[in-house]
């Protein structure tokens, strides 16, 4: 069928010179995706934190807590481990590849990952209800939201001081 027959059929055409412009058939058409509506992203983030959870708990971190399409997990707490550096990463990057592959809705995921190590305190609960949730005071967390957001789709950014932990245990770009 013809797109700019198409688009007078539907009473759009007036977009028949920008389609013809940007070179825009039905082999293009058909690559393009809409949005989800809220059902469906509800259905495509309960995936996405499914997957994320279990490769969390198989490396046994502990997952904090779900801020939309983010997750904030954390290794030696509550139980530590020598190697909690190690687990981190290898966990970041099995999510990255497990999220990758996910098939939910026909939506292609992608994930970034920032890793920091620190010290933290963990407090007291704080809050009510489905709010509630536990205190963290400390500069880790913090630090490892702000590499997250520097990540490129399908990486894993590391803090300089999680880097020194891991030695040559995994091959590193700096950037």
């Amino acid at each position: 069928m013809d797109v700019a027959a198409w688009l007078q059929d539907l009473g759009l055409e007036r977009y028949v010179p920008a389609f013809r412009d940007n070179e825009i058939d039905w082999e293009v058409l058909r690559k393009l995706t809409s949005r989800l509506d809220p059902e469906d992203y509800r259905d495509v983030i309960a995936a996405y934190h499914r997957v994320v959870a279990k490769i969390i708990a198989e490396a046994d971190g502990f997952v904090s807590r779900y801020m939309g399409d983010g997750v904030l997990v954390y290794f030696g707490y509550p139980q530590a481990h020598e190697d909690d550096a190690e687990r981190a990463v290898r966990a970041g990057l099995a999510c990255i590849d497990a999220v990758g592959r996910l098939d939910v809705k026909s939506v292609k995921l992608q994930a970034r990952v920032g890793i920091a190590t620190g010290l933290v305190v963990v407090g007291d609960l704080i809050g009510e209800g489905s709010a509630q949730e536990q205190s963290v005071v400390g500069e880790t967390p913090n630090l490892a939201a702000r590499l997250q957001a520097l990540a490129e789709p399908d990486a894993v950014v590391i803090a300089a001081g999680t880097r020194r932990l891991l030695g040559a245990l995994f091959e590193a770009r700096a950037s």
